[in-house]
């Protein structure tokens, strides 16, 4: 069991997206079970330390993006979350003053029912065949278009070659549905994490002079470099195109923007009338009217899905609720809009949609209600 200290080290770890698969999972675990091995948060003076210093930044009239201004304070609240107690903050975009909830989380029967995503996906191969990875046994899986496909015994898909590829290309795409999440990696040695309710379509063998794949939804590419035959990413109009570099791609239907962020390395963005190159540190926008926009990228937020946490920074309502129903496979419904509400928060994406909701309904100004497999959302 982890103390205080290295929980803390590999949560800012994760928030950097270092940590391996094992080092996840350990987070992930550990935020399950909440027992420290070096007495916690028994002493209530620790936790008050922690409300006092986040009430603080609220009294100085920080924006809701600086509740958490050091990462170490940032951990200490995700904490709190999972310990049970919730601390929330509220920013109406009228202009009211934010306000700050405190309240030990309650269980509703309807909403403890609905688990967070698990590992499971669908592979579609070439011939149309579908192979349903989560009831798939470890090892190979297929053999087609000059590539093995192998189930490794954490559940991840890994393609390799296997003889001389075909002439023309077999593609092959896999499928994330609403409440799942996948990875895989790709013949050239290319790692790629799938969130929620995301199809990713790619040959079973890269033989062209260009590795071309097509997303829809949302994933994390750390692309194999290869100066001779360049990546690229076709997402909804957005070609990205990279030779080895580390970035997200968000290109969901139902956002309002297209969004790369760059990691490491260096893209560039086109969409046959504007072309853009990021750097570190940066991300790209195509807007609905088909403009792209360059700004500085909120690292933490963008890497949060990979890393296992929800964090909202400044976040309205609606874009919070979006990413809540890919993630836990719900519908939503909104009786009050709720487009003026943004919160700020952190919570791990391990927990159950209930556990999420009541910390938003802390505030006081939003509630929920669980009908099935759908959140109503009220003022």
């Amino acid at each position: 069991m982890l103390s205080k200290d290295e929980f803390v080290a590999l949560y800012e770890k994760s928030l950097r997206g270092e940590c391996s698969p094992g080092e996840l999972e350990q987070l992930r675990q550990y935020n399950d079970d909440f027992e420290w091995v070096d007495g916690g948060w028994d002493d209530p003076s620790q936790q008050q330390s922690l409300y006092t210093r986040l009430s603080a930044s609220i009294a100085a009239g920080e924006k809701v993006k600086r509740l958490f201004p050091w990462k170490r304070i940032a951990a200490a609240a995700a904490i709190v979350l999972a310990a049970g107690a919730a601390y929330f903050l509220l920013r109406p975009e009228n202009g009211g003053q934010p306000q700050l909830a405190s309240q030990s989380i309650t269980k509703d029967t309807a909403a403890q029912a609905i688990p967070p995503a698990s590992n499971k996906a669908v592979l579609i191969l070439g011939d149309g065949s579908e192979i349903a990875l989560a009831d798939a046994d470890a090892g190979q899986i297929a053999q087609q278009g000059g590539a093995t496909v192998q189930k490794t015994a954490n559940g991840q898909i890994v393609y390799a070659g296997a003889g001389e590829p075909p002439a023309e290309p077999v593609f092959h795409t896999i499928a994330i549905p609403r409440g799942g999440h996948y990875s895989l990696t790709l013949p050239d040695g290319t790692r790629i994490w799938l969130n929620a309710s995301t199809k990713l379509r790619f040959p079973a063998s890269f033989t062209g002079a260009e590795r071309i794949v097509e997303l829809e939804g949302e994933a994390y590419f750390e692309v194999a470099r290869n100066e001779r035959q360049p990546f690229r990413v076709k997402a909804r109009g957005l070609d990205v195109d990279v030779l080895g570099t580390h970035f997200n791609v968000m290109a969901y239907a139902d956002e309002p923007a297209i969004q790369t962020t760059l990691l490491e390395g260096k893209v560039r963005l086109s969409n046959g009338k504007q072309a853009v190159v990021l750097q570190p540190g940066q991300e790209g926008r195509l807007t609905e009217r088909q403009q792209l926009l360059v700004r500085k990228a909120d690292l933490e937020q963008a890497m949060a899905w990979k890393n296992g946490m929800f964090i909202f920074n400044d976040e309205p309502l609606p874009s919070i609720m979006r990413k809540i129903s890919r993630w836990y496979d719900v519908d939503v419904t909104f009786r009050d809009p709720g487009a003026t509400l943004s919160f700020a928060g952190t919570i791990s994406r391990f927990k159950n949609v209930q556990d999420v909701l009541h910390m938003l309904s802390l505030t006081g100004t939003v509630q929920f209600r669980v009908e099935n497999k759908t959140i109503i959302v009220t003022n």
